[in-house]
């Protein structure tokens, strides 16, 4: 079959498109909300419907083709007309790129595109983003520098707060959970992601308050709390499955597997070992 040909269209065409794919996703409607997105990024002279249609990839764990349509999205810049506004799209979009790329473990192209992602916000004028700065936040995390890890979070959460944006408040709670975890205050750790769960789960965002789950259960796990642990990740389970996350579900299902056998001890007479 020919690919199919998509004319210009206007900015009010294209974004009733995105509003109807936006519906179709929260209502579940998967098949029909991803070709609504498609529709929205083929329409020429109107980037923002790939990047659009590229964030609906990442939701749902479409890691490949999502850096793809970034990648896309980035040469469409490039090479059309010049915009007020294409020094934040490309910082956005090199951002949510090497996201992409921590997800599925390239963590040095995510630094350098992280990098890259910061210079472009510089170079517009603006100050870093709350969203550079959680994601230098995340490659410091690798590193181990997880004092500059903490630092940065904080400096973000402060700015998600100040502008209202809860899913920034979520996201920046949540990392900062795992700096703490990662630092043996399983106590802190778990009030973050308490906390990011509650707002996650607010929002819909099924994925997200998936992982805070499997977060901790990691957490309970360390501190030998195994039946929390294990309630976190079949709560978690409902989660991706109702995201359509299979990456995240087979993980899930992995980290319970590995916890049977510790609660089949446990349930185990002790007088008869």
């Amino acid at each position: 079959m020919p690919p199919i040909q998509v004319t210009s269209a206007s900015p009010s065409a294209t974004t009733s498109l995105l509003q109807c794919a936006t519906e179709l996703e929260t209502t579940g409607q998967l098949p029909a909300a991803m070709s609504a997105f498609r529709a929205a990024a083929l329409c020429s002279g109107f980037p923002e419907g790939r990047l659009a249609f590229a964030g609906f990839l990442v939701r749902h764990e479409e890691f490949s083709a999502a850096a793809a349509e970034y990648r896309q999205f980035l040469a469409e810049l490039r090479d059309g007309e010049s915009r007020a506004d294409s020094t934040r799209l490309v910082a956005v979009a090199t951002h949510n790129l090497a996201a992409i790329c921590r997800q599925t473990g390239e963590s040095e192209l995510a630094a350098t595109l992280q990098q890259h992602s910061l210079k472009n916000q510089l170079e517009s004028g603006d100050a870093a983003t709350p969203e550079d700065l959680a994601g230098c936040a995340a490659d410091a995390i690798h590193r181990g520098d997880y004092s500059l890890a903490e630092n940065l979070l904080l400096r973000s959460l402060h700015e998600e707060t100040a502008a209202g944006n809860r899913a920034g408040i979520a996201a920046d709670c949540g990392n900062l959970a795992i700096v703490a975890g990662l630092r043996g205050d399983q106590a802190v750790g778990v009030r973050f992601l308490g906390r990011a769960f509650q707002i996650h789960r607010e929002l819909a965002d099924d994925l997200a308050a998936g992982t805070d789950l499997v977060n901790l259960a990691e957490l309970f796990r360390t501190a030998g709390r195994l039946t929390l642990a294990e309630r976190c990740l079949n709560r978690a389970r409902q989660c991706f499955e109702k995201a359509s996350a299979p990456k995240s579900l087979r993980k899930a299902q992995s980290r319970l597997s590995e916890l049977k056998p510790f609660l089949e001890v446990r349930k185990r007479d002790p007088l008869l070992n």
